[in-house]
């Protein structure tokens, strides 16, 4: 196997961790590949990982979406596709539904797939945005939400944790 850094690394199936954990263990997969430091000094903000072909599908399914809402709504049917195909891929690959990877995968194909109903159209929006956000900054709010899930965390929910949960650096 070779070695996978995105976000999409795999977990061992039975252990549940919170999202601090998850982003601990999962180290340069919630930040950009690149130094946190340039030459100025200042802390990258941006998420361009080029070089990892899940960020390509996540910036596909970004531009599917926004062209979608631009007045091409021929282009949400291909987002969710091309979801479906990953989720499929996703479970295929770590052979179990408890994985974080498929978890997501699933949450943002049934997210699609209710946005596809036409009274609930402009929740287009909702995927919009935060794939985008995810292309951009390395934030996915929908990762931090399922981290949330009684079988995804070792810790009682508190507080701290949804600090921790939404408030913390992808990186």
């Amino acid at each position: 196997m070779t070695k996978n850094n995105s976000y999409d690394r795999r977990t061992p199936c039975g252990t549940t961790y919170s999202f601090s954990e998850i982003a601990r263990k999962l180290g340069t997969g919630f930040a950009s590949k690149t130094s946190e430091h340039d030459e100025t000094g200042a802390r990258r903000w941006l998420f361009f990982m080029a070089q990892e072909w899940t960020w390509w599908v996540w910036l596909v399914s970004a531009c599917l979406l926004l062209v979608g809402l631009m007045g091409m709504p021929k282009a949400f049917p291909g987002t969710l596709v091309l979801s479906i195909a990953q989720f499929i891929l996703f479970l295929a690959r770590e052979r179990a539904f408890k994985a974080f990877p498929v978890q997501l995968r699933l949450a943002y194909t049934l997210l699609l797939t209710i946005c596809l109903l036409p009274p609930m159209r402009w929740l287009y929006w909702l995927p919009a945005v935060g794939t985008s956000a995810l292309v951009i900054f390395g934030y996915c709010l929908m990762a931090r939400m399922l981290s949330l899930l009684p079988w995804n965390r070792a810790e009682p929910i508190t507080v701290d944790l949804l600090r921790r949960t939404f408030l913390s650096r992808p990186g």
